[in-house]
């Protein structure tokens, strides 16, 4: 109750609620009834009045296509099926913004005696509206049992039970909730063939509208998603209120008090998620919609849904990753929007929203606490860490030049080709270009060389322009003599045709292996990506696996021109600039000869008494000196176990204690390569526990992670130390074997299947719970890479599934 009435008093605060109200529809895909009751109550509650709305709730009429309804914009939104999803694809301009039912209650519903199964069906008649027809749960359902819709007669919906009791269908497409309560007062037998029972389980009553509803009215369309799911929560918590309401006012099929009780407490069931929360869209369920849809050739091309599925995600908690932009707002979203693609796709829970943010807000979100992670130079992240306490938890591998990727980056020291200035030493008195005084690449980078060269800031006329590209149009506009940005950036603006590189001339050009980029700089960490304090370790974890497992050639680091990321590297040398230049953390403080007095107080003292005691002062000085030595010792000590802990979890699997998939890839790569350069044997296993899922569903995800690490440590037992194992994600394991032939590993995975059939696991109530391997191998052969290996094994595991689990297939 408290959630809803704060609801209610930012809805009144935000919206113009003594103004008039716009005018907008929701067009319904069937007749009224509680399948609805959260836009009515939305509606009676006054919650749409609330945030401006006048809203018009239609019903269908057997001529109604919601889709053309919404699309028309003669209703801005609108309720639909998984078939949305083939609108979609065919080009119709539609946003799905959440599912209200998680479960299906469409089914299909029959008295006649004779229609005993769904093979009975065939040649017979069904009464099914166009969009149940063609929506996943219905059709899965008819073609998993070989009937093809060539061999049914389809008839318009009359919606008219009595059709189905009379014998002028053999069957009718139904709600669970609606039809079973009025055959089972009127005493009538009937058969329900629901989709649940044949394994389809897919989403249904869909809100969603049109993209230009969503583009021109985005804060209209927040509004009325969250007000309607407001009203289903108060619909499902009232069942009994909300049935009389809809009783007196949206009865139109005159249905009684009973029958829509009865409806809501089924679709309540129906309705809310494993956390009780309600309108919630998964791309992965998606997926599997989609998937079904291409099996059946309702889709013949693949097409990529995800910025078409809730993609202002009212249904998941927000992530706002904050990232410097160097190269400005718009560039900085234009190549980071693809991460945020990418994240959205593979954090499940979670929405990920860019804002790029210049050198002067970053500070100013940190403070309010408005950004959760933060992308930025090394120097900032050295400098943040000390002041707020951010953690970096990855770091970018930029994509170079040749297909290469590269965690280092330079700054280059440039001028146009027409200038006097020859090399590093003629920088003396001339106009200075760079980015910002908190530039890494940009500046810093470049004042570390001067100050090894024997010049300081006075030196140069220095001006910051804000951005990397001001810079270099600065010094090509004859703005300044000199300038300085991040190594990668000259190359860029060539790549883009804003400039050319013959214009351009390099001062104190570097060379370093494997990196392409022209520099005249040392070599430091890329941008690192941290958490905030406020993030929850958790939630850091996801975000974190999800970088690590973001492979090279996605769409989206393609899109993003980045090669990826790596776990976190050692920043000591960022730190050793700032502590040379005297930069913050490491800046001077001025003091004032109190401030010495005060501070060194004990030294002067000790320094008299020197004087008075002599030898048995130095002595004393002596023997703590000593004392000190031991605790930087100790404290040295410390510092490397703790540095060799975090290598450790950087490489580890932290459930069961295995390699994680970065790291396995990362020496399975070397093995890969040794066995290629000596034409050595190279077997992969890929495996897979068997019904994993039904563990978990049965006896919870805590005990599902006891089994995953008892199949972890009896795999190990099983290993030579030459051999590799590591986890990749999920109940998927991979085994690395070098020397060993195709037969060996063959009679290894056998080995594998015998030893977990024996394996038991008991729970705290002492039931046993056994389970099994499905194992695929695949053999080193030809000029296959390690990816192309691993497909493969995959490839052997899917097969070894079908044909029935518990069993190795090559």
């Amino acid at each position: 109750m408290r959630t809803l009435l704060k609801f209610i008093i930012v809805l009144l605060l935000s919206s113009s609620l003594f103004g008039a109200k716009e005018k907008i529809s929701l067009q319904l895909e069937w007749l009224h009834q509680f399948q609805f009751a959260g836009y009515y109550i939305a509606k009676e509650r006054g919650y749409y009045e609330a945030i401006g709305l006048d809203v018009t709730i239609k019903e269908m009429t057997p001529k109604t296509n919601v889709v053309k309804e919404v699309v028309s914009q003669k209703a801005q939104y609108g309720i639909g099926r998984s078939s949305l999803l083939v609108n979609r694809a065919e080009g119709s301009p539609i946003v799905l913004l959440g599912a209200i039912f998680q479960r299906s209650p469409s089914v299909l519903i029959s008295t006649n005696p004779k229609i005993k199964t769904l093979k009975d069906l065939n040649h017979k008649n069904i009464m099914i509206t166009n969009d149940v027809a063609n929506g996943a749960t219905i059709k899965a359902m008819l073609l998993s049992k070989g009937l093809l819709y060539d061999n049914i007669n389809f008839q318009q919906h009359s919606f008219k039970i009595k059709d189905l009791i009379n014998g002028k269908t053999d069957a009718m497409a139904c709600y669970l909730s609606n039809e079973p309560f009025f055959l089972e007062r009127a005493g009538i037998p009937y058969k329900v063939f629901d989709p649940r029972d044949y394994g389809f389980d897919f989403y249904e009553d869909i809100i969603f509208t049109s993209e230009d509803e969503l583009k021109n009215h985005p804060e209209r369309a927040e509004a009325f998603y969250k007000a309607s799911i407001e009203g289903w929560k108060w619909a499902f918590e009232h069942i009994e209120e909300t049935a009389k309401i809809i009783h007196d006012k949206y009865n139109s099929q005159n249905k009684s008090i009973e029958s829509l009780i009865y409806e809501g407490k089924i679709l309540k069931k129906l309705a809310l998620n494993k956390n009780g929360d309600i309108g919630t869209i998964s791309l992965k369920q998606i997926d599997k919609i989609v998937n079904w849809y291409r099996v059946t050739g309702l889709l013949e091309q693949k097409f990529d849904f995800t910025p078409y599925i809730d993609p202002s995600g009212y249904n998941k908690k927000r992530l706002n990753i904050g990232i410097l932009a160097k190269r400005g707002g718009a560039k900085t979203l234009e190549r980071w929007e693809p991460l945020a693609t990418y994240l959205n796709r593979s954090l499940e829970e979670y929405h990920v929203v860019i804002h790029p943010l210049s050198f002067d807000e970053i500070e100013e979100h940190l403070k309010k606490k408005s950004i959760d992670f933060l992308l930025v130079n090394s120097v900032n992240y050295v400098q943040l860490e000390n002041q707020y306490g951010i953690s970096r938890i990855a770091t970018l591998k930029s994509k170079c030049l040749k297909k290469k990727t590269c965690s280092y980056f330079g700054g280059v020291i440039f001028t146009s080709k027409e200038s006097k200035v020859k090399n590093i030493e003629m920088v003396k008195g001339r106009k200075f270009a760079a980015v910002n005084e908190d530039s890494f690449g940009g500046w810093i980078m470049a004042y570390e060389l001067l100050h090894d060269r024997g010049m300081d800031v006075d030196d140069i006329k220095l001006k910051f322009y804000d951005t990397h590209d001001a810079v270099v149009y600065a010094v090509l506009n004859s703005q300044a003599e000199i300038g300085t940005v991040r190594s990668d950036t000259l190359e860029h603006l060539a790549k883009e045709k804003q400039i050319d590189l013959e214009n351009i001339r390099i001062l104190n050009t570097q060379q370093y292996q494997d990196f392409p980029y022209a520099t005249s700089t040392k070599l430091y960490p890329e941008w690192p990506f941290a958490k905030l304090k406020h993030v929850p370790e958790n939630t850091a974890k996801e975000v974190m696996t999800a970088l690590i497992n973001m492979p090279e050639n996605s769409p989206e680091a393609i899109a993003a021109d980045i090669g990826g990321w790596t776990v976190p590297l050692d920043y000591s040398s960022v730190h050793e600039v700032l502590k040379k230049l005297h930069l913050q953390p490491y800046d001077k403080v001025e003091i004032t000869p109190f401030d010495v007095l005060k501070k060194y107080a004990i030294w002067i003292y000790v320094f008299i008494s020197i004087l008075i005691v002599g030898i048995i002062q130095f002595l004393h000085i002596r023997r703590v000196n000593l004392e000190l030595d031991r605790k930087v010792h100790e404290r040295t000590e410390e510092l490397y176990e703790a540095n060799n802990r975090l290598k450790e979890l950087a490489h580890t699997d932290a459930l069961t204690g295995i390699h994680n998939r970065g790291y396995f890839m990362e020496l399975a790569e070397q093995l890969f390569k040794v066995a290629k350069r000596n034409n050595s044997p190279f077997q992969l296993l890929s495996l897979d526990i068997d019904y994993f899922k039904d563990v978990n569903d049965t006896y919870g995800h805590q005990v599902g992670d006891e089994v995953l690490k008892l199949f972890a440590d009896k795999i190990g037992s099983l290993l030579r130390e030459s051999d590799i194992f590591g986890r990749i994600g999920g109940e998927e394991f991979v085994i690395c074997l070098q020397n060993t032939t195709h037969e060996g590993a063959l009679l290894f995975a056998e080995k594998i299947l015998k030893e977990i059939r024996a394996l038991q696991y008991i729970n705290n109530k002492g039931e046993s719970i056994s389970f099994t391997v499905s194992i695929g191998v695949a053999e080193l052969q030809g000029d296959k890479t390690l990816l192309q290996l691993l497909r493969e094994s995959d490839e052997a595991l899917y097969r070894a599934k079908e044909a029935g689990r518990d069993r190795v297939e090559s």
